[in-house]
Parts: C-alpha cells; structure tokens; sequence
C-alpha cells in the first residue's frame, strides 16, 4: 500500500516520460514490498502524486538551476520493506530514473527517499489498515 510522490519542475518531462516514470516506479515499489505488479487489488492500493514545481523554484546549493534533478519520495507501513529490498527499490529507482531523465554530469539526477508510517497509523475510509490487513488485501505472501 505504498504512496508514491514524484515532483519535477515543468518541462522536464514530457507526457510520455511522466506516464512511464509514474508507471515504472509504481511497478518498482511492488516489486519491493514483494506484492505480484498484475495482482489489480494490489495496484489498486498504489497510488502515485506526480507534482510539477514551476520553472525556476528549485535551488541546489542556495542558486536557481537549469535542468533540476527528480525528487522521488515512497511512503510505505512500517514493515512493508526491509534493509535488502529498500536497496533494490533505490537501485530500480535509480535505474529508472536514469533511463527516463538521463545522468547529470557532476551531480544527481534525483533523490529516493524511503518513508515508513509507523504501525497502526495507515488510516483511510475512517480505519486503520495494520500491515498484516495490506499483506492480505494486496496479496503479498
């Protein structure tokens, strides 16, 4: 039940890329948390931001750049990763990212940042959702 949250300043992806990105990451991040990526109730429970920031509102190092790297961030139940699939996540992010966005000479495309909610606070449709719940409802074994 990850919540994915991709932020890119306008234009530096195209329609296509966004949709490949988003669809890619999606597809990484349940790959990870070992649920099957076909299964509809687990992709169901996927959900993905993508955010555009307006030209000129990314700073590296305190000044305004051309070009600004991708900012990925996944939110997942406390337990849903581990140490092994947090850095195969981060290695598919990154390869995806590369891929889509190209590398940056002298600094980084993106950030992947990890996010864990802490047991007993996934909450929607007015209940909490423990992670055993998730396991089940997205199949994950």
């Amino acid at each position: 039940m990850p919540l994915i949250q991709v932020t890119a300043q306008t234009k530096t992806l195209t329609n296509a890329q966004q949709n490949d990105l988003m669809s890619r990451v999606s597809n990484a991040v349940l790959k990870a948390e070992r649920a099957p990526t076909d299964f509809e109730g687990a992709r169901a429970l996927t959900w993905a931001y993508f955010t555009e920031a307006p030209e000129g509102s990314v700073y590296i190092g305190g000044e305004n750049i051309d070009n600004p790297p991708v900012r990925i961030a996944v939110t997942t139940p406390e337990g849903a990763l581990n140490d092994g699939t947090r850095a195969e996540l981060v290695a598919e992010i990154g390869e995806i990212v590369d891929d889509i966005v190209g590398g940056f000479e002298g600094r980084l495309n993106h950030w992947a940042l990890l996010y864990e909610v802490a047991e007993g606070s996934w909450a929607g449709d007015g209940q909490i959702f423990p992670l055993a719940g998730i396991k089940a409802a997205m199949n994950i074994k």
